[in-house]
């Protein structure tokens, strides 16, 4: 469904959350895209100080740039905003290579499997946060799945604190992954070193056997 679409019609479907995308990547826009571009400061907000503009203020700026197609800032909104949600990324990626192990060659997904990750994803991170997701990533969602969890994310209210109750993020899923991987090859090389320093005994004590040996030999 987004697969083609520009920054212009994915603006549209998530332009009624985007003060909320704003309140996410605020000190991003002021400290990194105003300060850099103080023609695009002086322009768009009369050069006032950039740590001074409220959410509604860069709501206002900001908003009429993207609904007229401004890619480039769309591109740098979605950059800062999916770089905040790198636990999203982990989960959608694993479970996007149980359907397909190239992904992102897929045009649409499966009908089930897409209301399934959908709802699970949901579960995780809110439908607010999940729609917005998918829309800036351009996950191949069927056109159902997203009007369904677009729905959601308007009215429904949030459940992002069903992750605390179900034990722990994602994030700390896969950091602990991460951990016991470092300990298996740090056993395994650890393994090896032990291996290493008998091999080295071991050679040691046939060197000082060959050295009394040749001695005793030299004295005869």
């Amino acid at each position: 469904m987004l697969k083609e679409s520009t920054g212009q019609q994915l603006f549209e479907m998530i332009e009624e959350f985007f003060p909320l995308i704003i309140q996410t990547i605020r000190k991003d826009l002021r400290k990194d895209h105003l300060k850099n571009d103080k023609e695009f400061l002086k322009i768009h907000f009369g050069g006032r100080n950039p740590n001074k503009l409220s959410v509604d203020d860069l709501v206002e700026g900001y908003a009429p740039l993207l609904k007229n197609g401004n890619d480039e800032l769309w591109d740098f909104f979605s950059e800062r905003w999916l770089g905040k949600r790198t636990e999203m990324y982990y989960f959608f990626e694993e479970k996007l290579k149980e359907l397909a192990e190239d992904f992102t060659e897929m045009d649409e997904m499966d009908a089930s499997f897409a209301r399934k990750l959908a709802q699970e994803a949901e579960v995780l991170f809110g439908a607010r946060d999940t729609y917005i997701f998918a829309v800036m990533n351009a996950v191949v969602f069927p056109k159902e799945i997203y009007d369904d969890l677009g729905e959601r994310a308007r009215h429904k209210e949030e459940v992002v604190e069903v992750k605390a109750v179900q034990g722990e993020n994602l994030e700390a899923k896969y950091q602990r992954e991460i951990r016991n991987i470092q300990s298996k090859y740090e056993k395994k090389l650890l393994g090896f070193q032990k291996k290493y320093e008998r091999d080295v005994a071991a050679l040691k004590k046939q060197v000082g056997s060959l050295q009394r040996k040749l001695a005793a030999f030299d004295e005869s």
